[in-house]
């Protein structure tokens, strides 16, 4: 018999086991739903919880969507008359022309329905994203930012609501994962982090500090790690899954950056002047950098904590979903966690990592913090996908008040689902990444133009 433990298991009958599987049953007499666009880059090869994100719209909302997934000049084909509204979604940087051209924004501009724009990463070229909102007359933001910071970031776009949301929820899907037992993972404690640039600030520097300080530390504690923060070590899909259903543990620590940089100023001085001054190597250990000391003093002394950005990441959404104990530097945590409860606190300096080491050693501590992370969390439909599309769907109707309907016109929404086809990948985290050839082959095959030309032909057939 075919071995399926590693699978998702489909909900019990009788038994909810997603925070986000709700039936939706429309009173009688309720008004048409509305025509929704969703403007977005839908990668299920890369990061899972971007495509999580995106599929919400279409698995929860009341409304009638369409997802369109461009890059460039997104809108060029588009009738955006036959819609209610339109959303640029947070994988298209409305900041830059390469995400979102010049043809699209005057669209976007002209389109009288309402307009919304999903937003992360909101501490680079903020100015830029301002103008944006601005010239394209949005109506809602959904944003990261608190509603005091939202207006001290938002305040200033005429007619611009704001609208808090998390960067990420509970991907239904991984609640369905068995657990395996405690004794039966490979490692104790896994993490993956990346580098990033030091004008990011204190909070960036914490995702590298916590995995290089436990790695170091592990071996007195015996602790067996598998612990990694470079490019080539990054996993997607089931990979990722796998990685961490296999750990008893994972680290983190809240998301975003200290540093808001309005302008751009302070990215494109911190990381010129850090290219120039580096001092590279054929051995990469002996290869000498600006420190962050130094940068922070010579760029952005004075600049943290200005904005409070920081919240809870979607790894750890992930990481209790799967049921894996989450250990985590103290913090708010958008006020989901409750330390020792819901987490294992690790102090900055890791100065109680004897406490925390003891605790990995008792399992019956482990997974009673790790029941009551997925009791009260992964299973809390406050916490699930459907409570953000329930304000997006509150929030665009009352954007849709007083506007011009879009015509309904099933011939009009044919050709655009013929023009756009869109592939929902239900479970974005099942995905197996295709191996390098076949990467490097379509990453030739978009240069060349290759992919337009299979479309026009699948689309001829």
């Amino acid at each position: 018999m075919k071995d399926t433990h590693g699978r998702p298991h489909p909900p019990l009958p009788g038994h909810d086991t997603s925070p986000d599987e709700r039936v939706k049953d429309p009173s009688a007499g309720e008004p048409r739903p509305l025509r929704i666009l969703v403007a977005c880059n839908y990668d299920p090869a890369n990061a899972a919880t971007v495509c999580d994100h995106i599929n919400a719209f279409v698995r929860y909302s009341r409304h009638e969507v369409r997802v369109l997934s461009r890059v460039g000049e997104i809108f060029d084909g588009v009738k955006l008359s036959a819609f209610d509204a339109v959303v640029i979604h947070y994988s298209l940087f409305l900041a830059m022309e390469s995400f979102v051209g010049p043809r699209s924004r005057r669209a976007l501009a002209a389109f009288r329905g309402a307009k919304a724009v999903f937003i992360q990463d909101e501490y680079r070229f903020v100015n830029a994203t301002l103008d944006a909102l601005q010239a394209c007359g949005v109506d809602w933001v959904f944003t990261c930012l608190g509603p005091t910071e939202a207006e001290r970031v938002y305040g200033g776009v005429s007619g611009l609501r704001t609208q808090q949301v998390l960067t990420g929820y509970v991907p239904h899907w991984l609640t369905h994962y068995p657990p395996l037992p405690l004794s039966a993972r490979k490692t104790m404690v896994g993490y993956r982090g990346r580098t990033y640039p030091a004008w990011h600030g204190e909070q960036g520097r914490e995702k590298i500090q916590i995995g290089k300080l436990f790695k170091r530390d592990a071996p007195r504690f015996g602790i067996s790690t598998d612990i990694a923060w470079s490019e080539r070590s990054r996993l997607y899909g089931r990979d990722w899954v796998t990685f961490i259903r296999n750990c008893q543990a994972v680290l983190a620590v809240e998301s975003g950056a200290s540093v808001f940089d309005f302008d751009g100023d302070v990215a494109a001085r911190t990381e010129s002047f850090a290219a120039l001054v580096e001092r590279p190597h054929p051995i990469p250990a002996l290869a000498k950098k600006p420190s962050y000391e130094m940068l922070r003093d010579r760029f952005f002394a004075g600049r943290e904590d200005q904005i409070d950005i920081a919240q809870i990441s979607p790894r750890v959404f992930e990481a209790i979903a799967l049921r894996t104990l989450v250990i985590a530097y103290p913090g708010r945590y958008s006020g989901v966690l409750e330390p020792w409860r819901h987490y294992v606190p690790l102090d900055k300096d890791h100065g109680n990592m004897a406490e925390v080491a003891a605790i990995l050693r008792d399992p019956e501590r482990v997974a009673e913090i790790i029941t009551n992370a997925y009791a009260e969390i992964a299973l809390n439909p406050a916490y699930g996908y459907g409570a953000m599309i329930d304000l997006f769907d509150a929030r665009i109707t009352e954007a849709a008040v007083g506007r011009p309907r879009a015509a309904v016109d099933d011939r009009t929404d044919a050709k655009f689902r013929r023009a756009f086809p869109f592939r929902l990948v239900d479970n974005p985290h099942d995905v197996q990444r295709p191996r390098l050839i076949r990467r490097l082959a379509g990453a030739a095959g978009r240069r060349l133009g290759l992919g337009h030309l299979a479309g026009r032909l699948r689309r001829r057939r």
